[in-house]
């Protein structure tokens, strides 16, 4: 079986492959377990660029448009969202602290 790009998978989760190479995938990572798994990896990692505003304007609207439309995505994107604020409220906390 052919190596997938992972430019390919962010195309996917985009939505702008056609419809046969949609169709291609599909059937790829349905019989490909490394496969599935790499597309969740690019799928977080996507979600984490989203939130962290490091997509290209054109990305960012295909996101809004394709990726985030249903309620589990649009969960998966507040949880980030949750994590990036945690995150960066800790590091301000301990950017605060005297040294010792």
């Amino acid at each position: 079986m052919p190596i997938v790009k992972n430019e390919i998978i962010k195309q996917y989760l985009l939505n702008t492959l056609t419809e046969a190479d949609r169709e291609t995938f599909e059937t790829q990572y349905f019989e490909d377990d490394d496969l599935y798994h790499r597309l969740q990896v690019i799928e977080e990692e996507l979600i984490t660029d989203y939130v962290s505003d490091r997509l290209t304007s054109s990305e960012r609207r295909l996101f809004d448009e394709h990726y985030s439309v249903t309620p589990e995505r649009r969960n998966r994107i507040e949880m980030a969202r949750n994590w990036k604020r945690v995150a960066v409220s800790s590091c301000r906390k301990r950017a605060t602290e005297p040294l010792r």
